[in-house]
């Protein structure tokens, strides 16, 4: 996948109730979001991937657009409700992990008061660094919003709890952490093609 590194990363935050049918796959993701595909192409807004609750009940995708307001109107135009929709950026490993679709990673999802900054993530994943192997817990990449007020952590581990228990050991307070199960256009996994975005777009 091609990665306009001159267009900027969104991010669509989705909640669902009836829950989605587990487990999720790509084809059912695609049906999902089949009144989505259009519009989005419409107005050159490119999906990267998502991450879908194991219990069907919440999404986080991931897009790379010409501006964020253009996600916000591609769901309301067809009538697909949202939880909110945010420019964000990427930061990454050096050297990003492959993931399968269909991989099984934990999401942890974090709010900032006051915002984050790249020296105080970088501090904290110092912090880390130690229990991340204490656990045997690695992390994958991390989605910042652009103000800094809230993250999306990307972490393989063995189960949410695991995950749970890394956050509390470094006292960082999280909104919600749970298992999701990675959908991609492509086999070949995004988290590779988005390497070299460090810093976001």
């Amino acid at each position: 996948m091609n990665l306009n590194t001159d267009m900027k990363l969104a991010v669509l935050e989705r909640t669902f109730s009836p829950s989605l049918a587990a487990p999720m796959t790509f084809d059912r993701w695609m049906q999902v979001n089949h009144r989505l595909d259009g519009c989005l192409e419409a107005r050159q807004v490119h999906w990267l991937y998502s991450l879908v609750s194991v219990n069907g009940d919440r999404s986080i995708c991931l897009f790379n657009v010409p501006y964020t307001e253009t996600v916000r109107e591609a769901c309301r135009e067809t009538r697909m409700p949202f939880q909110r929709a945010w420019q964000a950026e990427l930061w990454v490993p050096e050297t990003p992990q492959r993931f399968p679709q269909g991989a099984g990673l934990i999401v942890a999802e974090v709010n900032y008061n006051p915002p984050i900054t790249k020296t105080v993530y970088e501090a904290t994943k110092r912090q880390f660094k130690s229990c991340l192997d204490e656990l045997n817990i690695q992390s994958v990449f991390s989605i910042i919003a652009m103000d800094g007020t809230h993250s999306v952590c990307l972490f393989s581990a063995s189960s949410a709890e695991q995950v749970r228990s890394l956050y509390r050991k470094v006292r960082i307070p999280f909104e919600r952490i749970w298992k999701a199960t990675l959908i991609q256009p492509v086999i070949e996994s995004v988290i590779e093609s988005v390497g070299s975005l460090h810093t976001g777009a």
